[in-house]
């Protein structure tokens, strides 16, 4: 079946952190989808600085836009169908609860980050592990702000949470946890973008692999699941492709008929 767009989940979805590269097969699939006419989105967790640091504009894939932060911005060409903003409050609050703590934050812009402190060890492993390159140091001021990055162990949760309650929380790693004011739902920035282009959800399909995916499957027709995703991802979806090291995004996109 041809698909007018499709939504690309980035980390062990196209990007295989076990051989530390994005998968050949999968990348050509793309671009081979996006020579056919189907509009191709990025639809990650990462925000805006971490998808161009990570190189997903030097693989020769013309995207039509991208969802960052788990939805929370959406964007079309150059501009904005979905921005959810935090109150400075809240995020003033948070720094100053990470500051006595110890620990460290990355504050986390439409089109930018930095972090409110030197990187101690758990900000030096979450950049290591996803390949971002290390955002400068500067205060917090009130700038606009999409969501805010938590650097610490599981022990801090309690504390934090107890801190600052009300808020969403997703724990990504032993060394990071999300916090977001509202939850960011992926499938919500899918929707805003099918909103603005006039293209109904029969007509849309989405890749991934892990929990923040699984609301892919309500906003398209159809939802792929890696075979390295998670198994409670894998009974929502549509189909369950190979895994990402065996060509599993090429093989599911010839089995569905899109390329």
């Amino acid at each position: 079946m041809k698909y007018s767009v499709a939504f690309f989940d980035v980390d062990w979805t196209l990007y295989d952190h076990a051989s530390q590269r994005f998968i050949p097969s999968g990348i050509e699939a793309v671009k081979k989808l996006e020579r056919q006419g189907t509009k191709v989105f990025i639809c990650s967790a990462r925000n805006y600085q971490s998808i161009r640091s990570f190189g997903l504009y030097k693989l020769g894939i013309h995207w039509s836009g991208y969802i960052s932060c788990a939805g929370g911005i959406a964007v079309v060409g150059n501009h904005y169908v979905k921005k959810d903003l935090v109150d400075p409050k809240i995020v003033r609050r948070l720094c100053n609860t990470a500051s006595e703590m110890g620990r460290n934050l990355e504050i986390i812009t439409p089109k930018s980050r930095f972090l409110i402190s030197q990187p101690d060890r758990y900000t030096k492993e979450y950049y290591s592990v996803f390949k971002d390159g290390m955002p400068e140091v500067r205060p917090y001021k009130g700038q606009p702000s999409t969501g805010v990055l938590f650097f610490g162990p599981e022990s801090d949760d309690q504390e934090l949470k107890r801190r600052n309650p009300g808020l969403t929380y997703f724990r990504f790693a032993p060394y990071g946890m999300d916090i977001q004011i509202n939850p960011h739902i992926k499938g919500e920035g899918i929707a805003a973008v099918l909103n603005y282009l006039g293209i109904p959800k029969e007509e849309a399909i989405g890749f991934g692999d892990d929990y923040q995916d699984m609301s892919m499957a309500d906003a398209c027709s159809a939802f792929v699941c890696m075979g390295n995703g998670k198994e409670e991802v894998k009974k929502v979806a549509t189909l369950v492709a190979p895994r990402i090291e065996d060509n599993g995004l090429a093989a599911a996109l010839k089995k569905l008929g899109c390329i």
